[in-house]
């Protein structure tokens, strides 16, 4: 039923958006860690899904690093997914995590999740987007979550694309092999 109801109301806001037009947020960050062990050490990955009916040739976020008091603390640059991404297909940011470690010492260890903020958007149109307001597309994402957020989106992915695609199976690998790579067969 939750996921009936999840593939109505995105059905419906794809149907009743224009899309020579951007959503006010054409990207939704869906899923973040920043102790993602992947090959080469543990990183800060976001996955988003582009929203805006356009191609987006390249994303920046602004992150904010939470500690366990639920202090929020800036991230020592901007973060940026430089590659393209279609309409209503996911994206994703990986940055290694140890630039962040670097610059934050000790209080790294005290780190617990992060804060995404989408702050600009560069279509392949040549169209550029930033929000209006600086609490427009935030979203805040806990470390201890993250095998359950991948799990809950790769979910709802696999049900939306059943839906839309009833013959035809979900093409592999899906993202089960982003939940925490060390469990799912990562070497």
């Amino acid at each position: 039923m939750k996921h009936a109801a999840l593939l109505i109301l995105i059905c419906a806001t794809c149907m009743g958006q224009d899309t020579g037009t951007p959503a006010p947020c054409p990207l939704k960050a869906t899923v973040a860690g920043t102790n993602v062990p992947l090959p080469g050490g543990e990183h800060m990955v976001v996955w988003f899904e582009n929203q805006s009916g356009k191609t987006v040739l390249r994303a920046q976020f602004e992150l904010s690093l939470v500690d366990s008091a639920n202090n929020r603390y800036p991230a020592s640059e901007a973060y940026m997914a430089d590659s393209p991404v279609n309409a209503n297909q996911a994206g994703l940011m990986i940055a290694p995590a140890q630039n962040e470690a670097g610059h934050f010492g000790q209080r790294w260890r005290s780190i617990r999740g992060m804060e995404v903020r989408v702050t600009n958007v560069l279509f392949a149109d040549g169209t550029r987007w930033e929000p209006a307001s600086a609490t427009l597309c935030n979203r805040v994402f806990f470390n201890s979550t993250y095998e359950h957020d991948m799990r809950e989106w790769n979910a709802d992915l696999r049900a939306d694309w059943n839906h839309r695609h009833p013959n035809d199976p979900m093409p592999e690998p899906a993202l089960a092999a982003w939940l925490l790579p060390h469990q799912e067969g990562w070497r």
